[in-house]
């Protein structure tokens, strides 16, 4: 594949905020940083709970704005959170797994934004269904899947039905919902007004459903898009089993839908690119560099932090060593559940009101869990074999890797099982990785014997050779990702928003919330960098300093009924 520059140059205003960082932080980076402490001000003390990506981004952006005593708690051996480029060995460290984030859609403007700011390039594509030579296995048939080409025809009536609801939208009891696609062309177009009313109708319709129930609703009407009504519940089997652009979705038919939809009309399943070097360089550079004579990796601290409570107007944290540490300000980036049941940030109205508190509580933590393999070379290549294989079966999803384009003789890597849900909580009961990698390779072999006959690690070391992870059961997250469920796009709302308590003294408890899961895109690195900017400004807002203009305490509102 090949390398290309990454580019935040796109405009992309994502739905529920109406509102892109891209401009905000270019304007911060031609001047220098985000904001200032004029020089009256005396430096806060900040602690921020996580090095994940929201984590690092905030400190290195504080610090920039000339917030000295910046101080990162990590409860990890290791900087990046689920920024976790994993190398096989020291012998190979440009050969990774990917073991939380893997793909990146340009229309991740914040994210491309420092991409470019640290001369990291993404790839042409990550190898999706579709993208390239792919084969759907259902119901024990193989199914060809070229690249570029429509799906098989089995699969013809789902796909195209699914097509047209995006670029023609749908009617529903009389009430018309504005085609996806029309409302991305609005949003790029700076049609604002009009994305917010489309949205809101879609939500109004839709915010109590399910992925599964609302394509129901929507595919077996007396309208359904594409002309074709879809029978139950085959044609629903055959939609779970092909996905809208990265997969089958069927393990998440029971997320909400507008959690869903959000994500196609923000862009986020279109262009999905691969960092050769792996998104933990991202974090690395973050942290390494050099801002007035110091470094983000300076001030990481390598110990949990347990309870935080206050004391006057000073904010305490307890770490793992029972060191009490005091602090003016405090950005939280660890995962809910750590929030309520680590930091007990939900116990009382002291930080979080009960809006948000509940919220913290009852937002959805998807499992999940992946495997790689590194092989001896990369036989998909040398046989002709497909690069992407999705099936109805116990192996869900294959992905064959090349990060090694230019060396036709290097070694391969295979993400051999990358499951949500039910199908990662079914892993859970084989925990050792060789029998794991057996049952996957076994259930191929049943459908595909030539692609399980290479699946061997090289030099047929498991142990060096094959990577895996449970995101579940990993006692620092207790779930891979926020994925609302539905009714619960409220709870987005508020976490998003509870950094807007900067703006008003009376209401500001000097605490934030940060990451993917308090954004309304959980799992994708865009919804940790929006959030990480966000604690970043209300920390300057909140102890005095002044913000450049455009920034997101001042331009994002609320605008939705949830």
């Amino acid at each position: 594949m090949k390398n290309c520059v990454a580019s935040s140059k796109v405009p992309s205003t994502t739905v529920d905020l109406l509102y892109d960082y891209a401009p905000f932080l270019d304007r911060g980076a031609s001047v220098g940083a985000i904001g200032t402490l004029s020089s009256n001000i005396a430096s806060p003390r900040v602690a921020i709970v996580g090095a994940g990506i929201s984590g690092l981004l905030a400190a290195n952006e504080l610090m920039r704005a000339g917030v000295c005593d910046v101080t990162v708690f990590e409860a990890r051996d290791r900087i990046g959170g689920r920024l976790w480029s994993q190398a096989f060995d020291s012998e190979h460290p440009h050969l990774i797994a990917e073991m939380g984030a893997m793909r990146f859609p340009p229309s991740s403007t914040g994210l491309f934004h420092y991409l470019d700011r640290y001369d990291i390039p993404t790839t042409a594509s990550f190898p999706d269904p579709g993208v390239v030579d792919t084969e759907l296995h259902y119901r024990g048939v193989r199914h060809i899947w070229p690249a570029g080409n429509p799906p098989p025809p089995l699969f013809r009536r789902v796909h195209e039905g699914w097509r047209a609801l995006l670029q023609d939208g749908c009617v529903i009891n009389g009430t018309a919902l504005v085609a996806p696609a029309e409302i991305t062309a609005m949003l790029k177009s700076q049609r604002l007004n009009e994305a917010r009313t489309a949205w809101q109708t879609w939500l109004d319709l839709f915010r109590d459903s399910s992925f599964y129930a609302a394509i129901v609703t929507i595919f077996t009407g007396p309208c359904p898009p594409g002309g074709t009504a879809w029978e139950r519940p085959y044609d629903f089997e055959l939609f779970g089993s092909l996905g809208i652009g990265s997969g089958g979705f069927l393990p998440v038919y029971q997320a909400g839908f507008t959690e869903i939809l959000r994500l196609v009309i923000n862009g986020y399943m279109d262009d999905q690119r691969l960092i050769s070097c792996g998104i933990s360089t991202l974090a690395e550079r973050i942290a390494g560099e050099n801002i007035y004579g110091n470094t983000v990796s300076e001030r990481v601290r390598f110990s949990g932090v347990g309870r935080i409570y206050k004391e006057g107007s000073e904010i305490k944290i307890v770490t793992d060593d029972n060191e009490i540490s005091t602090f003016d300000r405090v950005i939280v980036t660890s995962n809910n559940r750590a929030m309520q049941m680590v930091h007990c940030l939900t116990d009382d109205e002291t930080f979080l009101s009960r809006d948000v508190s509940r919220a913290v509580r009852e937002t959805h933590l998807t499992g999940s869990s992946k495997l790689f393999m590194l092989t001896r070379d990369k036989f998909w290549i040398n046989k002709k074999l497909p690069i992407t294989i999705q099936s109805d079966s116990f192996a869900r999803g294959v992905y064959c890797l090349d990060y090694e384009p230019h060396n036709p003789d290097g070694r391969g890597v295979v993400l051999l099982s990358y499951t949500w849900e039910d199908d990662a909580h079914k892993l859970l009961s084989v925990s050792d990785k060789k029998e794991r990698c057996e049952c996957f390779v076994d259930d191929l072999s049943t459908f595909h014997p030539e692609l399980a006959r290479h699946l061997v690690p090289a030099d047929k070391d498991y142990e060096r050779c094959v990577l895996h992870h449970d995101w579940l059961t990993d006692p620092h997250s207790s779930g891979a990702f926020k994925l609302n469920y539905p009714g619960e796009d409220v709870y987005s709302q508020r976490l998003f928003f509870q950094f807007q308590t900067a703006n008003d003294p009376a209401s500001d408890t000097g605490l934030y919330l940060a990451g993917c899961g308090c954004s309304f895109t959980g799992g994708w690195v865009e919804g940790a960098v929006q959030t990480a900017i966000n604690s970043a400004c209300a920390v300057i807002r909140s102890v005095g300093g002044d913000l450049l203009p455009g920034n997101p305490l001042d331009d994002i509102r609320s605008a939705y009924s949830y």
